[in-house]
C-alpha cells in the first residue's frame, strides 16, 4: 500500500498514486496491485459512492513500467495475459473520477481515459509516446480517444506522439473539465460528491449505458489492440529503442 495513499471523504475515496514520483508513478505490478486493492475495498464499502483517482502535482501516470517492456518478449505476454491487472483498474463497478495534474503519459493517459471521466489541470499533458520507442499503444486508449474525440485526434496522438494540454483534452471532448492546478482535486471530489447525493440503482444503470454506447462495439478491436501491443515486443526496433531510452535516462 506504500504506492498510494487512501482518503475517504463521506461518500467519496480519493485514491493518491504516490508509488515512484521520481520516475512518474509507473504502472508497475506493485503499483496495479495496491491500486486493485484499494478499488476493489471501496467496491465492497456499500457507504462509499465513487472514487477519485489522482497522482502527485508532476505527474499523474507515465503507465507501463519500460524496465518491465525491455525484458518481456511476445509469446510469454500473450499466453500470460500481459495488461490483464490493467484491464480490471478500468470500468469499475462504482464511477470513478481522474484528477488530472502534470503529465499522463501512454498507460497513464489510458488509465485516465478508462475512467468515468477526467478533471484536467489547465496545464496538464497528456499524450502516446509508444511509436516514439517501438511499442504501441495497449491499454484501449486509441479506441476510447476515437469514441471521445474521433479518429483525427487519435492518430495524430497515436502517430506522433503529439501532446496535449488540459485545454485542449476538454475541447476535444476528452475530458469533462478543466480548470486551474490547485483545484483539480477538490473539483473532482466535489464531483463524486455530486453522485454520491443520486441514486446509487440510476447512477449504476446510467453508467451501463453511457458505457455500452460508447464501447460496446469494441470488444474485438480490444482484443486485437492487445495481440499486436505483445507481438511488438519481439521488434529489434522495441529492443533498440526502449534500451536506448533507459540508457540515456541512467546518465
Amino acid at each position: 500500500m506504500s504506492h498510494i495513499e487512501v482518503e475517504h471523504r463521506a461518500a467519496v475515496t480519493h485514491i493518491k498514486m504516490i508509488g515512484s514520483p521520481d520516475r512518474g508513478n509507473p504502472l508497475s505490478e506493485e503499483m496495479v496491485a495496491a491500486l486493485l486493492g484499494a478499488m476493489d475495498a471501496a467496491e465492497a464499502d456499500d457507504a462509499v459512492k465513487a472514487m477519485v483517482l489522482s497522482g502527485t502535482e508532476r505527474h499523474f501516470c507515465v503507465g507501463a513500467d519500460l524496465r518491465d517492456i525491455d525484458t518481456r518478449e511476445a509469446i510469454a505476454a500473450v499466453l500470460g495475459n500481459w495488461l490483464e491487472g490493467h484491464d480490471k483498474l478500468t470500468r469499475r463497478q462504482k464511477p470513478v473520477i481522474a484528477a488530472v495534474r502534470g503529465h499522463a503519459v501512454g498507460g497513464g493517459f489510458e488509465l485516465a481515459l478508462g475512467c468515468d471521466m477526467i478533471v484536467a489541470a489547465e496545464d496538464a499533458r497528456f499524450s502516446l509516446p509508444e511509436t516514439g520507442i517501438g511499442v504501441i499503444p495497449g491499454q484501449q486508449g486509441t479506441q476510447r480517444i476515437i469514441a471521445l474525440a474521433g479518429r483525427a485526434i487519435a492518430t495524430d496522438l497515436a502517430l506522433t506522439g503529439r501532446v496535449l494540454s488540459g485545454i485542449e483534452a476538454r475541447e476535444t471532448g476528452i475530458a469533462a473539465r478543466a480548470v486551474p492546478a490547485d483545484a483539480v482535486v477538490p473539483t473532482a471530489l466535489e464531483i463524486g460528491a455530486a453522485i454520491a447525493e443520486r441514486s446509487a440503482p440510476s447512477i449504476r444503470f446510467a453508467r451501463e449505458i453511457l458505457w455500452s454506447a460508447s464501447e460496446g462495439h469494441l470488444a474485438q478491436t480490444f482484443r486485437t489492440e492487445r495481440l499486436l501491443a505483445s507481438l511488438v515486443l519481439d521488434t529489434a526496433e522495441k529492443k533498440e529503442r526502449v534500451g536506448a531510452f533507459l540508457a540515456a535516462r541512467r546518465k
